[in-house]
């Protein structure tokens, strides 16, 4: 993976497998072959301490490159030499990243640049504040600590998914709609099933929020502060939007690395998309994630994001972009698709884990398992 080709590549990757290791090894691969500049490289995580061991890592690697006889016979001029010393990759969170291009980028929107990115603690304040200060009619029993977490919930979960309160008021009719005219199944009673009716009680809920909802946007955007998901989707809509944006970033970063890529949304993926996939894409998009290790499930974040890689960033021809799966189920399937399995008459010492099989010695089968082993 470290010297792959140019281009996109997903390296599925089981914990302690040495997922950042390689990432550092990748830049330093790149940056060796002159395929980029250090300053060409943007490496992504989701802390601010992966995002702190990944640059201590990677500082290390070129620091060693820099120091290395190797250097002189491939860059005689030594220019190679001095960017090594004087200038270095960019790496950040996701949502740091985000918020640079809102800063350098959002007046296309428009978000005004002093507009600041505020705490969990004071984005609940602020929601506190409107949800008793409201005095419209609401059809719900819930207590102002309980409604705010309701309407803050779905405040982040709209931002998340790109969908706006007027999409999801829409959804909801034609949510009703459907139900009112899907007819009865087999053994069926005239009225829907309770699934059906579930789901419209639960979309029926949420629209009555949509009011605090557009309440609550509108409070910050007089306050001229966001949270961590409307950044997050304001960036996503700025790249979407204009095509320019991400022109300007593919030709700043000829490499990009995306860890723990199992953990982003659907604003993530699609700010991402925008910004380095399709077929005129950045050179070098590299990511890396675990399923199993999907961790952000609760608010928004999709393992599916892994398989979609493949078509949202493309090979310049149009192919999808090549995978490795390093995990150990992936070790496991491969090894089941190219060993051939152990006959029942396969010695115990060669099938069987059991240190007394391996030994010779005679076990009882129900002692170790192995099919073959003498009674």
């Amino acid at each position: 993976m470290i010297e792959a080709p140019l281009g996109p590549c997903l390296v599925v990757a089981g914990a302690g497998a040495g997922k950042t290791e390689t990432m550092a090894g990748r830049v330093v691969w790149l940056i060796a072959n002159r395929y980029v500049t250090p300053d060409q490289v943007l490496g992504l995580t989701f802390t601010r301490k992966a995002a702190q061991q990944l640059m201590i890592r990677v500082r290390k690697r070129l620091a060693r490159l820099a120091g290395a006889a190797v250097v002189d016979r491939i860059d005689p001029a030594g220019e190679l030499r001095m960017l090594l010393r004087t200038v270095e990759p960019e790496i950040s969170t996701y949502h740091a990243y985000a918020g640079r291009l809102l800063g350098d980028y959002g007046m296309l929107l428009p978000v005004e640049p002093s507009v600041r990115l505020v705490s969990e603690t004071e984005r609940w304040q602020i929601g506190y504040d409107v949800v008793t200060g409201w005095d419209g009619a609401l059809e719900i029993d819930k207590n102002p600590a309980n409604l705010t977490e309701a309407v803050l919930g779905l405040s982040g979960a709209l931002a998340d998914h790109l969908v706006t309160p007027d999409q999801l008021e829409a959804d909801d009719d034609e949510l009703e709609r459907l139900i009112g005219l899907l007819p009865p199944g087999p053994r069926q009673k005239a009225a829907p099933n309770a699934a059906l009716l579930k789901a419209a009680e639960i979309q029926e809920q949420r629209r009555v929020l949509i009011p605090l909802v557009r309440a609550v946007a509108a409070e910050m955007r007089a306050r001229e502060v966001l949270d961590f998901g409307s950044q997050m989707g304001l960036a996503a809509q700025l790249a979407i939007a204009n095509p320019d944006v991400a022109g300007h970033e593919r030709a700043r970063f000829g490499a990009v690395l995306l860890d723990e890529y199992q953990d982003t949304g659907h604003a993530q993926r699609m700010l991402l998309k925008s910004l380095f996939g399709g077929e005129s894409g950045a050179a070098a998009v590299t990511a890396v994630g675990d399923p199993i290790q999907s961790i952000y499930g609760w608010r928004g974040a999709s393992a599916a994001n892994l398989p979609r890689f493949a078509t949202d960033f493309p090979q310049p021809d149009g192919a999808p972009a090549p995978g490795a799966n390093c995990s150990p189920a992936g070790a496991i399937r491969r090894a089941r698709s190219t060993s051939p399995m152990p006959s029942r008459r396969t010695c115990a010492a060669a099938a069987s884990p059991c240190p007394s099989c391996r030994r010779g010695r005679k076990r009882r089968r129900a002692t170790c398992g192995s099919p073959c082993t003498p009674r």
